[in-house]
C-alpha cells in the first residue's frame, strides 16, 4: 500500500512539473505575442486547472505524511502559492491591469520550483546536488522571465530592443554580471538589470561550493581505495 502512495505522490509532482511549465509556456506566449493570441477565459481556465493539481498534491501530501497539522504548517508556504488568486481576484475585479494579470499568473511557479527539487531527490542521493539543480532552475527561471518582460516593457521604448535575443542577451550579461550595452530605459526593465546581478552574484558562490565539494568528495574516494 505504501509503494502504491509513493508512485501515486510521484505521479502527482509530475504533474505539477508540467503545470508549471504549462504556465511558462502560456504566459510566454502572451507576453512574446505582437497581438493577443489566447482568450482570456481559456487563460482563467488552465491557470484553475494547474492549480487544482498543485492543491491536490499538496492534500494528498498531507493525508499520507501522518504528521498532521505540523505538516501544514511546515508547507503552508506551498498551500499559499497554489491558490488561484488570479480566478479569485478577476471573479471581484475582471477589469486588471496587465502587469497584475501576469504577477497573479505567476505566483504557482514557486510552487513548481518545489516540484522539481522532488523530482531531482529521485535522480540523486546526493543533497548538495540537490540543491544546485534546484537553484540552477529557479536561476533559468529568474534570466527566462526578466529576458521576456525586459522584450515585453522595453520593445518600443529602447531602440536597442529590436527583437527578443536582444533581451535574453541582456538577461545573460547582466545575471553574469559582465554586464550589457544595453540599458534598461523603463523603472521596471532597470530593476529588472538589478535583480539578475544579484542572482548572478548568489549563483556562483554555490557553483564554487559544490565544483569544490564534488572534487573533495571524489578525492576521498580515491583515497580510501
Amino acid at each position: 500500500m505504501k509503494q502504491e502512495n509513493r508512485i501515486f505522490e510521484k505521479f502527482l509532482n509530475v504533474l505539477v512539473l508540467l503545470g508549471s511549465l504549462f504556465i511558462i509556456i502560456i504566459v510566454s506566449i502572451e507576453l512574446l505575442s505582437v497581438r493577443p493570441v489566447l482568450s482570456e477565459q481559456f487563460i482563467l481556465n488552465t491557470h484553475l486547472i494547474v492549480c487544482f493539481i498543485f492543491l491536490l498534491d499538496f492534500f494528498v501530501r498531507w493525508f499520507y505524511s501522518g504528521q498532521g497539522w505540523r505538516f501544514m504548517w511546515r508547507n503552508l508556504f506551498f498551500f499559499l502559492v497554489s491558490i488561484p488568486y488570479l480566478n479569485i481576484v478577476y471573479a471581484f475585479a475582471p477589469t486588471l491591469s496587465h502587469g497584475a494579470w501576469v504577477a497573479l499568473r505567476l505566483i504557482p511557479l514557486a510552487r513548481g520550483i518545489y516540484g522539481v527539487s522532488l523530482i531531482v531527490n529521485w535522480m540523486t542521493s546526493s543533497k548538495i546536488t540537490n540543491l544546485f539543480i534546484t537553484y540552477l532552475t529557479i536561476l533559468f527561471i529568474i534570466i527566462y522571465f526578466s529576458s521576456i518582460i525586459f522584450f515585453f516593457v522595453e520593445h518600443g521604448p529602447n531602440p536597442l530592443v529590436k527583437g527578443y535575443w536582444d533581451a535574453f542577451n541582456w538577461a545573460l550579461m547582466n545575471v553574469t554580471t559582465v554586464g550589457s550595452n544595453i540599458f534598461g530605459v523603463t523603472k521596471l526593465g532597470q530593476s529588472l538589470a538589478v535583480v539578475l546581478a544579484a542572482s548572478g552574484m548568489i549563483f556562483f558562490p554555490i557553483f564554487t561550493a559544490y565544483v569544490t565539494t564534488r572534487f573533495q568528495n571524489k578525492r576521498k574516494r580515491i583515497e580510501n581505495n
